[in-house]
């Protein structure tokens, strides 16, 4: 059975994440075994992956079985070691993959397909499930580079040279991106270099068992490598801090105005207590002026307590704005 209970590995091989992360690959729970109804033993059980809502489950199927796939029983076997009965619809004789579907409920989530495609230098992760441990493994590799030519019509694709090894029983097993998202199906091809292995791309996997249902579920966003969202981050703190500074900037500009009204408030006080001087012997003057002064003094008094809130708040963004720099 497959399980997912967490174990120290040697060699780089980790056990697979529970959940989707940025720098992991997504839990095992759509990882499947699947083997012909009608076949027993260790060495029956071939690696495969559930697509899409549907329950179509791309996996391996012994070369030769091309006439024998599309109708066929299959049992599929999930993480947990559930068993659910399968048919077969389709077979690509040249990658030796098949299509096939779960005829029972509840299937498992399926993996999300990228939606930008494989590219050479980018960090992937290989799956497999260990036969001894029954455990899905992972390893992290990278992409060496897109080689020509594997699979059939009606898509002849370029295909994605790896080196994410997990095992040597990997045909079948997803290839992940850095964001958990399926770029690739491995592939067993003589054409592979020493340590790595030939990944179909998705573009393919939809084009060729597209027309047989798969309809696989894209990822809402493009996958960002390491370096990328590093980037995205610095440019992000960058974008916040030229914010903070002309947040900084405003504020200190709203500050020299409420001095300045401040300014105005005093030059106007004075006038009115030269009114209020001025005014003396003539008592409707005085009590006129003398209200003009009381209201003089109630605007400094506000124009002062303005510039003082507008320079802290000017002073408070503008040590922000350093900090973000």
């Amino acid at each position: 059975m497959i399980r997912s209970a967490a174990r120290a590995a040697a060699a780089g091989l980790v056990t697979a994440a529970a959940a989707p992360a940025a720098g992991q690959p997504p839990g095992p729970d759509a990882m499947v075994e699947v083997r012909r109804a009608n076949e027993t033993g260790a060495g029956a059980w071939l690696l495969g992956f559930v697509a899409d809502d549907a329950g179509h489950v791309v996996a391996q199927i012994v070369a030769g079985d091309a006439g024998r796939v599309a109708g066929a029983d299959f049992v599929a076997r999930l993480a947990g070691g559930a068993e659910h009965a399968a048919r077969g619809v389709a077979y690509d004789a040249g990658s030796g993959l098949g299509l096939l579907r779960l005829t029972a409920d509840p299937r498992p989530a399926p993996y999300r397909f990228a939606r930008d495609p494989a590219e050479s230098g980018r960090v992937v992760y290989g799956a497999t499930v260990d036969a001894d441990a029954g455990e899905v493994v992972v390893r992290r590799g990278a992409i060496g580079g897109i080689e020509p030519g594997a699979g059939s019509e009606p898509a002849d694709p370029a295909t994605i040279r790896h080196n994410a090894l997990a095992g040597e029983r990997r045909h079948g097993a997803p290839l992940f991106n850095n964001c958990g998202q399926v770029v690739g199906v491995i592939v067993e091809r003589a054409a592979a270099p020493p340590g790595s292995a030939l990944a179909a791309p998705v573009e393919w996997l939809a084009a060729t068992f597209g027309g047989a249902g798969l309809a696989p579920v894209r990822a809402d966003e493009v996958c960002l490598s390491e370096t990328e969202r590093a980037r995205a981050a610095v440019e992000e703190s960058e974008r916040r801090a030229e914010e903070a500074e002309g947040r900084a900037d405003e504020s200190e500009r709203r500050a020299e105005e409420a001095e300045q009204a401040r300014a105005a408030a005093e030059e106007a006080l004075r006038a009115v207590e030269e009114q209020v001087r001025g005014a003396a012997g003539d008592q409707a003057a005085a009590e006129e002026a003398e209200r003009a002064r009381a209201a003089a003094e109630e605007a400094l008094r506000a124009a002062e307590e303005e510039a003082e809130a507008r320079a802290a708040e000017a002073g408070r963004l503008r040590t922000a704005a350093e900090d973000r720099a």
